[in-house]
């Protein structure tokens, strides 16, 4: 039994030595940065052009979409139809700056900002999404956003004072 035990944990040590370890293949952040801005510059065209197509075919099958009213959870369909009833007339976005973009270690996730008024709705008021990407088959796609309002601080007592 002994001669057994001694075997079986030699030969457990050699299958563990002798198996392959995953090779990290390292990540170029700044390419996968750059192809993400390339897909937040495709929607805000999608969305100048009002080509629901496109703006659809950014998002992953299970995303998330939030809006900035505390009742406003969207799948990719519901997404997809808001979008085609809004894009029924000229609609733009008056970006604010450059997007900002974390991409994990690993290449495989990131999340984005962008800012912007959207004059349909306010001048005054900006609106910031944040995205999280997800890379499915090496193509990066929105698993969930987020929108929200975001006054300047300076604004915000007249705001309180305006609602109450």
């Amino acid at each position: 039994m002994k001669k057994f035990c001694i075997i079986l944990s030699i030969a457990v040590v050699i299958i563990t030595a002798c198996q392959q370890t995953h090779k990290t293949v390292p990540v170029d952040i700044k390419a996968e940065e750059v192809a993400i801005n390339d897909l937040l510059n495709r929607m805000i065209t999608a969305f100048k052009e009002q080509d629901v197509a496109t703006l659809q075919s950014v998002l992953s099958e299970d995303m998330l979409g939030c809006g900035s009213d505390p009742s406003e959870f969207w799948n990719k369909q519901q997404v997809t139809e808001m979008w085609t009833q809004m894009l029924v007339q000229p609609f733009e976005l008056d970006i604010i700056g450059d997007p900002k973009i974390k991409v994990a270690p690993d290449g495989h996730s990131a999340f984005a900002v962008q800012q912007y008024f959207m004059p349909f709705y306010s001048s005054k008021l900006a609106f910031r999404n944040g995205y999280h990407l997800i890379k499915s088959d090496g193509k990066w796609l929105i698993f969930s956003f987020n929108t929200a309002c975001i006054p300047k601080n300076d604004d915000l007592p007249k705001i309180n004072e305006a609602i109450e």
